[in-house]
């Protein structure tokens, strides 16, 4: 199935792009994206915003696809484990993480989702100069924030540098003065895949490829007559305390996961009122969230309630 990128009419100067992470275990997920909690967050400002949303259409059997990766599923879950060191926490983890994770492993599902996030990101380039030509404004006036979960900060990550260092897409900060009023990473994994990548380097297809693996981790930005220009100029990464995803463990930063790329703005959520005080209730929440799809209340990897703690973090930084 090819991808049809989403083309919205700006009702005013702002846009946000919501990107899921693809595989989850939100709560949450109408559809995967927590639409209404986005705007209750931006409160007057979401009549005047843009909400986009990044679907993997072009994806069809995600299920029977990971099938085909079930080697590299349980070898990534084997490093998952060692890595954590705690029997009585890590397979159950390690399992969640691992069904996160899957689709490092498949380089056609990797290349359509980069191919696909382009090809939205001009679609918002497009709309935003439509939007203010018809009103005569600047279209650089006119702001565009990214905000992603989970495996969705990954594939952010990835297309950003691509962006950024790619004169091809015409999405460069500085040759093109394509640059995001924000981009906001709700419990990134791109530190633990980094860490889980370079374990399993050989069953990553053209790992060369991803930035993730192949340099040292730092904001997207394009280097042009001897200076760095950065993607966006607010790059903030939130996660919390019980969330293995985004790089803790009951309580405990790991820093073998936890993505703390220089320069980044960084936001630690306490999520201890969650009753998860002992490895096997957090294996227990994220189990039965991954499981059923459904709000959990004890989900600590919940996308929807980053969303609801962050709306002074949300509103400063889309409506910028």
């Amino acid at each position: 199935m090819s991808f049809t990128p989403q083309s919205l009419r700006w009702p005013g100067t702002h846009a946000v792009l919501m990107v899921h992470g693809i595989g989850d275990a939100s709560s949450g997920r109408d559809g995967a994206f927590p639409i209404d909690a986005v705007r209750a967050m931006l409160g007057d400002g979401a009549a005047t915003t843009a909400i986009y949303r990044l679907n993997y259409d072009i994806i069809d059997d995600w299920m029977s696809t990971k099938t085909n990766f079930a080697a590299g599923v349980g070898t990534i879950r084997n490093v998952l484990r060692v890595k954590l060191g705690d029997d009585s926490t890590s397979d159950a983890i390690a399992e969640y993480a691992g069904d996160v994770l899957w689709p490092i492993l498949s380089a056609d599902i990797r290349f359509a989702i980069r191919d696909a996030f382009l090809a939205q990101l001009q679609q918002i380039q497009i709309d935003r100069g439509e939007a203010a030509l018809a009103r005569g404004d600047d279209p650089l006036d006119y702001s565009i924030s990214i905000v992603a979960h989970s495996l969705g900060c990954f594939h952010t990550y990835e297309v950003l540098t691509a962006a950024a260092r790619e004169p091809s897409h015409e999405l460069q900060p500085a040759s093109d003065l394509v640059t995001f009023a924000s981009v906001i990473l709700m419990a990134s994994p791109v530190q633990l895949i980094r860490t889980i990548g370079t374990g399993i380097n050989a069953l990553i297809p053209d790992a060369a490829s991803l930035a993730s693996l192949s340099s040292p981790l730092e904001i997207p930005s394009e280097t042009k007559r001897g200076r760095s220009v950065r993607c966006t100029k607010q790059f903030v990464a939130v996660t919390g305390t019980h969330d293995p995803v985004g790089g803790h463990l009951l309580g405990r930063k790991l820093d073998w996961a936890y993505m703390d790329i220089p320069g980044q703005r960084s936001i630690v959520v306490p999520q201890q009122g969650m009753n998860l005080g002992d490895g096997a209730a957090l294996a227990g929440a994220l189990g039965q969230a991954f499981a059923t799809g459904a709000p959990a209340v004890n989900d600590p990897h919940s996308w929807t309630a980053y969303i609801e703690g962050q709306g002074p973090l949300l509103q400063s930084s889309v409506l910028a």
